[in-house]
This record gives structure tokens, C-alpha cells and sequence, in this order.
């Protein structure tokens, strides 16, 4: 049988492609990629957002849920006595034992302090700072009704011997409780700033389940909680006392001290709306009747806020900016991204407006700043308050 033989010849013209063709090709595709890259990037970033949104919307419910049970907004542990009527109105048969525990981890002497017990202490209002308070308010008590912190399933457990409480309020004798009772939200544990004991060595004031949070506090029994690792922890303020000052130039605040920040510390206060108050018949005279000028945003209830993406609040809590964050009158953004400069001799709320500072941009202050507030979350706009800036 004979194979028909194929009459195909390769034509003489035909070729592979030039190196001009090949380069263009190669610009095409690094064109395509150049747009594509972006566009991924922004669509990660916004996925990211809106998964820490979802996470600040459950903490606020829990806040919610919180009041629901007791009929209360938790405090922020801002002013000793409203912190004491709130657990006496929502614990009314709580022993005087677990208030004196709560008073003496709060206060001004170390907790292993030899005379914690017996010195005259003050309440020191950043003891349970605004962050801590968070994770303390929404964690569970115990349903014991004398013993609401030291029963079980409450915030805090007794050590064991030989380390053991010397009286019921010795706050050296005490660690945090991991496994609480009915918390009002569940915490991830790996972003709770917390340090578990070694279990080769015995129970102490030192090898115990503490808080490693960096703030200016010491280490203490009050973990705080972050939506993203190694980012500041989600901060809560109480509406009572958002204005809380101790007579100077002190007011109601969180700081963490970072070696990531120009100033060397991160931190945020409650924000003020846009809504002014009626001035004063002459100037405002203090700086606390100053902070009275604007109302500020939830003004019968709280704010929650969380830093965005970069993890840090911002640079600037007070007028000068610099490494101390409370040595000079208090600063506080708006919800529009003007800057609040508290100002005893002002006589009107527009006086007490920075003339510098708009759209959260403080680089006339911090000059190198990045501007961080921007992409801060909070429980009162959708998504960051860059976003909703028109």
C-alpha cells in the first residue's frame, strides 16, 4: 500500500517573534499587572477593615448587652466614685471585701507594696486605664452576689499557698482569670495582652496570669484587647466621664508608651461632635468648663474606638505634641477631623478650634506625622473617619 506522501513545506517567511514584538508583549502584561496590583491591594485592605468593623460592631453589642443585664453602662474607671456606685447599684449585695480589692489594685501604692494594706493610698484613674477597662467590664463575673470578682468565674482568682491572699482585699494574692463566667463576648485569647504563669515554678506575684500591656501603668491584673497583633487595644469611654480631669491639665485618655511612634507614645481621648454648646457670658475661666464648649459625639452613652489598619491612634494628645502626653492643656478631634485645643481664656467654642488643623491633618504640630487618626474605627460611623470625611 502506498502512504501518500504530504505536499506541506514550512513556508520560507515564517518566523518567531522579534525582540521588539517580545518587549512589547512583556510592557502589555506589566501594564495589565501595574493596574491589577492596586486594585488587589485595595480590596485586601478593604476586606481587612471591614473584618475589624464586624469585630468593634460585636464589642459595642456586648457593651449593649451589658446594660441590658445590669441597667447600666459599664464605667471606664476614669472616677473612683462613680466606679463604686455602679457596683454597689449592680451588685447590691457584693462584700465590702471585693470593693476594697478592686480600690487597692487601683490605687497609687505597688500591689506587692509591704504596706499596701495598711499605707493611705489614692485612686490612681489609669490604673485600670480605658483600654483594660474593656476586657474587665465585658469578661463575665461571677454569679456569686458577694463575691461578683473573686467568686467563681469572676475576673480574678486567689493564688495558692504559700502566695496566697494575706486578707480577702490583698492584691498581691490575686491573678487574672482566663476562664470567666458568662462574658458578654467572647475574647480571642491570642489577642488579649495577657502572660499565662510557668507551670514549673510555683504561683507568685511575678509567675502568674497578668497583663503585659505596655502602657504607663505597671504590670498589672487587667489584660486589654487588640484587633490586630501588636496593634493599641480597642479603648472604651464612658459619656459620665468623658471630660474627667483632675484639676490640672490630666483629662480623660488612653497612652501606651511605643518606641514606633515620633512622640514615644500612642493615645486618643473621646471625640468631640460638631455640635457647639452656648458660650460663656465671658471666657471659660478653667480648662474643665472649657471642655464643655462642644458636645461631644454619644453624649448619653460611650465610644469605643480601635485604631485602623496601622495600628496606632496617634501622636498628639495634648497642645505641644511633645514626649509628655498630658504636660500641657488637652487636645481632642472631631468627628469632621478639626482639632479641639481646651483653652481657659477662650470665650466661645470657635476659639477653641485649631486654626491649623483640619481633615485629622496634624503635621503642623508632629510635622513627620502620617497622620494615624484617619484610619481609626470607632462605634458611631460606618467604617474609618478618612472614609466618611466628604
Amino acid at each position: 500500500m502506498n502512504r501518500k506522501q504530504s505536499t506541506y513545506r514550512p513556508s520560507a517567511d515564517r518566523r518567531g517573534f522579534t525582540l521588539v514584538e517580545l518587549l512589547v508583549v512583556i510592557t502589555i502584561i506589566g501594564a495589565i499587572a501595574a493596574l491589577s496590583i492596586p486594585a488587589i491591594g485595595r480590596v485586601m485592605r478593604t476586606v481587612r477593615q471591614a473584618s475589624m468593623k464586624a469585630e468593634m460592631t460585636n464589642l459595642a453589642s456586648g457593651i449593649e448587652n451589658y446594660k441590658t443585664k445590669y441597667g447600666d453602662y459599664p464605667p471606664d474607671f476614669s472616677d473612683w466614685n462613680l466606679v463604686k456606685r455602679h457596683y454597689l447599684k449592680i451588685f447590691p449585695d457584693i462584700a465590702t471585701t471585693e470593693l476594697n480589692l478592686l480600690y487597692r489594685l487601683c490605687d497609687d501604692v505597688a500591689d506587692n507594696d509591704p504596706t499596701q494594706l495598711t499605707a493611705t493610698t489614692n485612686y490612681n484613674p489609669a490604673a485600670m486605664d480605658r483600654a483594660e477597662a474593656v476586657v474587665w467590664s465585658l469578661g463575665g463575673f461571677s454569679s456569686d452576689p458577694q463575691y461578683p470578682f473573686t467568686g467563681a468565674g469572676g475576673p480574678l482568682v486567689a493564688m495558692p499557698a504559700p502566695n496566697a491572699p494575706t486578707a480577702p482585699d490583698d492584691p498581691a494574692g490575686y491573678e487574672y482569670n482566663p476562664t470567666r463566667n458568662s462574658p458578654e463576648i467572647e475574647f480571642d485569647p491570642a489577642r488579649l495582652s495577657l502572660v499565662t504563669f510557668d507551670p514549673s515554678a510555683t504561683k507568685s506575684f511575678t509567675n502568674r496570669n497578668q497583663s503585659d500591656d505596655d502602657t504607663y501603668s505597671p504590670i498589672d491584673v487587667f489584660p486589654t484587647y487588640n484587633l490586630r497583633e501588636e496593634a493599641s487595644p480597642v479603648v472604651y469611654f464612658d459619656a459620665r466621664t468623658y471630660a474627667w480631669n483632675d484639676g490640672t491639665t490630666v483629662f480623660n485618655g488612653y497612652v501606651r508608651q511605643t518606641n514606633d511612634s515620633l512622640t514615644g507614645y500612642d493615645g486618643v481621648r473621646p471625640v468631640y461632635s460638631t455640635v457647639a454648646n452656648n458660650p460663656p457670658s465671658g471666657s471659660y475661666g478653667t480648662l474643665a468648663a472649657a471642655a464643655t464648649g462642644w458636645q461631644f459625639a454619644q453624649p448619653n452613652s460611650f465610644q469605643l474606638l480601635a485604631p485602623g489598619l496601622d495600628g496606632f491612634y496617634g501622636e498628639v494628645t495634648d497642645a505641644d505634641g511633645g514626649t509628655n502626653p498630658q504636660n500641657v492643656a488637652p487636645v481632642y478631634f472631631q468627628v469632621d477631623g478639626g482639632l479641639i485645643v481646651l483653652n481657659d481664656a477662650a470665650s466661645t467654642p470657635q476659639a477653641l478650634k485649631s486654626p491649623n488643623v483640619s481633615r485629622f491633618d496634624i503635621t503642623s504640630i508632629v510635622n513627620k506625622s502620617d497622620n494615624p487618626f484617619k484610619d481609626n474605627m470607632c462605634n458611631f460611623i460606618e467604617s474609618t473617619f478618612e472614609n466618611q470625611l466628604p
